[in-house]
């Protein structure tokens, strides 16, 4: 009996969190999960059963490849120029040499990943403003007319991207800060010696040595691409014309604005399995988290 007690007893340190998981976490997805499987209007209170008849309609629904598309566009161009811009900015300021306001330079740059996406939408909504926006009155300076960006199906998407971007700078940055400081001097010194210069040591030893924290962060990022939606809301609204509308403002938009909850639950049923899909091919195919790495 005392052995039995000793086998279990670490689950009762465990049980608090099993619970708030259980409540708030897992138990909320069984339902997203079940939900799929019916339609159900919100205002009425009957549920109708329907298989994966809503998936099918879903497939065939142009507003969810579109959704889909403007996704994956998003998703591509501000996790891959976060990443970028934030691994250039961690390795300029790991230098040896001395910085003038390095702390406050890391400070500024990473300032943007915890102020509220409310804010910085509507300071967006004023610098690319068409009459008074400081985007229009540069142009106008260089004598270039201006353009109503926010509204315009060329440039809105690219607007929205500038702020995800921004946004994910400062987090990815930080996070190759950390992943720098972990990597030994001597694998710099040793190639100083072999004759390596600066480009040569940042492709063959920066490169490789920040490879986990690459993976982590384009996990994330993608994660984060998919779940945005207050930034386009406040923005575009998902317009004009369906440019920006990502999956998951499409998402809210069928579950709590049309009250079509149960097809707004296949969505995101979907959105969960491309996440999974393409994190399990990351972890398979890239080896992040084997013991190799």
């Amino acid at each position: 009996m005392t052995r039995f007690f000793r086998t279990i007893k670490p689950f009762f340190y465990l049980l608090p969190s099993l619970v708030i998981l259980g409540l708030f976490a897992y138990y909320p997805a069984f339902s997203v999960f079940r939900l799929s499987l019916f339609k159900w209007e919100f205002i009425s209170p009957k549920m109708e059963f329907v298989g994966f008849d809503q998936f099918v309609r879903l497939f065939g629904d142009d507003r969810f490849w579109n959704s889909l598309w403007v996704t994956a566009k998003y998703t591509v161009g501000v996790t891959a120029v976060s990443l970028f811009l934030g691994l250039i900015l961690a390795v300029l300021l790991n230098q040896k040499k001395h910085i003038p306001g390095r702390s406050v330079w890391r400070s500024i740059y990473f300032l943007p990943s915890v102020t509220p996406t409310v804010a910085i939408a509507m300071v967006w909504m004023l610098i690319f403003n068409p009459g008074f926006g400081i985007v229009n009155i540069a142009l106008r300076k260089l004598g270039l007319e201006g353009l109503n960006w926010l509204a315009d199906m060329r440039w809105a998407l690219f607007c929205v991207m500038l702020l995800g971007i921004w946004r994910r700078m400062g987090f990815n940055f930080l996070n190759y800060l950390a992943a720098l400081q972990n990597v030994s001097e001597s694998l710099y010194e040793s190639a100083e010696i072999d004759g390596a210069n600066g480009f040569e040591k940042f492709l063959y030893i920066t490169l490789p040595m920040v490879k986990p924290t690459t993976i982590m962060l384009l996990i994330l990022g993608v994660i984060d691409s998919f779940m945005v939606i207050d930034q386009i809301l406040i923005l575009t609204g998902g317009g004009p014309g369906g440019s920006t509308e990502v999956i998951g403002q499409f998402m809210y938009t069928t579950a709590f604005r049309l009250a079509k909850l149960g097809y707004g639950s296949a969505i995101s049923v979907v959105m969960f399995l491309i996440i999974m899909i393409f994190t399990v091919f990351q972890w398979r195919f890239v080896g992040f988290g084997t013991a190799e790495e």
